[in-house]
């Protein structure tokens, strides 16, 4: 039951982060935002792992499952996400990234040999129509296609979380954000763009983070991954929400950008269904 709290508690600070993002990343390069944040994140979770650092056991083979994990999902997907989230919005940014559950799916039919049945296919064909439905409206899609590839990434790490875990979720969780915020730092030294991006909104954003990557670690180490995901993946709908109430004159959220939303997480549960 603390699993299936700790899941949904990630998609509400999850889904608030991508409100705050959208405020924030104003005016703001996106991949030394996106370190910057890294570094907040980092900072965060050291703090709370601090206690525990002498006392867990360092499994190798888990500490590289861990910083591919920051790799793909702190450095390569949020890139793609923070940056689709200044072209396209973050309702419909953060609902297309709700793929990384046909992702793990996908991962798991080929790499695990599971069973891909009639709800992987009927989730597939609704996460389809709802990606369909909100890119009716008049955005760019190029930059919603490159948003829904970050799913791919965002699969992968989850499954990498799962594997890679450790005795301590803190310190878990830390060494994952330590992982993204030196691969970030690395990319932005040798992009010429090695400098602290920092506003209100962006530092909110980062415990935001900080705080759903907690929760949403707590949630994989106590619920398997199948059930942990879906239930995390509700956050489309906590930042649909929120930029409708928030930033109406920021972005336009409207009646087909909710159903889409609401489609997109549907099909992705009935994913999580058949591979349970």
């Amino acid at each position: 039951m603390n699993g299936i709290i700790y899941a949904l508690l990630a998609s509400v600070f999850w889904g608030t982060n991508g409100v705050l993002l959208r405020v924030g990343l104003r005016g703001k390069d996106v991949v030394s935002s996106t370190m910057t944040i890294m570094l907040v994140v980092s900072a965060i979770t050291f703090a709370f792992s601090f206690r525990d650092l002498h006392r867990t056991t360092a499994d190798p083979v888990k500490l590289v499952y861990l910083f591919l994990a920051g790799f793909f999902s702190y450095f390569v997907a949020r890139v793609i996400t923070y940056r689709s989230v200044t072209e396209v919005g973050s309702s419909r940014a953060f609902s297309a990234t709700s793929t990384r559950i046909l992702f793990s799916a996908l991962f798991g039919y080929f790499l695990l040999s599971e069973d891909m049945g009639f709800y992987t296919l009927s989730g597939t064909l609704l996460m389809i129509l709802g990606l369909y439905t909100f890119t009716t409206e008049r955005i760019d899609r190029r930059e919603l296609v490159i948003s829904t590839s970050s799913g791919i990434f965002y699969g992968l790490a989850s499954l990498l979380i799962k594997v890679g875990m450790l005795e301590s979720v803190f310190v878990s969780v830390f060494i994952a954000s330590l992982s993204g915020f030196l691969s970030l730092a690395a990319f932005s030294a040798a992009t010429g763009r090695l400098e602290v991006s920092i506003n209100r909104y962006i530092f909110l954003s980062a415990m935001s983070l900080a705080a759903g990557n907690i929760a949403y670690f707590y949630s994989l180490s106590t619920i398997p991954l199948v059930i942990a995901v879906p239930l995390s993946n509700l956050y489309p709908i906590v930042t649909t929400t929120l930029a409708y109430i928030f930033l109406k004159s920021d972005e336009l959220v409207g009646i087909r950008t909710f159903i889409g939303s609401v489609l997109t997480v549907a099909g992705a549960s009935l994913i999580s269904v058949s591979i349970s």
